[in-house]
C-alpha cells in the first residue's frame, strides 16, 4: 500500500508556534495521523483500477464471444435449412427437365 509521510513532530511544533498547548499540538497532530492512515488505506490506486477494467473488459469479451458463437450456429442450421429447401426445389425441377 501507498505510505504517505506524515511529520508529526513538525505539525506538533506548527501548531504550538500559533498558539496551541502542547498537549493540543500533540493530540492534534496524533489524530491527523490516524486520518491520514485510515485515509490511505481506503484510497484506491491506479494498478488496481487498471486490474479490476481489464477483468471487468476480459469477461465482457467473453460474454459477447460466447454471443457470437451461438449466432453462428444458428447461421450454419439456417443455412442447412435453406440448403434443403433449395434441394427439395431444384432436384424435382431436374428430375423433370432430365425426364423429357
Amino acid at each position: 500500500m501507498a505510505a504517505v509521510a506524515f511529520d508529526t513532530l513538525k505539525c506538533a511544533r506548527r501548531l504550538k508556534d500559533v498558539g496551541y498547548t502542547d498537549q493540543q499540538a500533540e493530540v492534534q497532530a496524533e489524530i491527523m495521523a490516524e486520518a491520514f492512515v485510515f485515509n490511505i488505506d481506503a484510497l484506491v490506486t491506479k494498478d488496481y483500477l487498471d486490474a479490476r477494467l481489464d477483468a471487468r473488459f476480459a469477461e465482457q469479451n467473453a460474454h459477447i464471444e460466447v454471443q457470437f458463437a451461438e449466432i453462428k450456429g444458428q447461421f450454419r442450421l439456417v443455412y442447412w435449412m435453406l440448403a434443403v429447401v433449395i434441394a427439395s426445389t431444384v432436384i424435382p425441377q431436374v428430375n423433370a427437365l432430365l425426364s423429357n
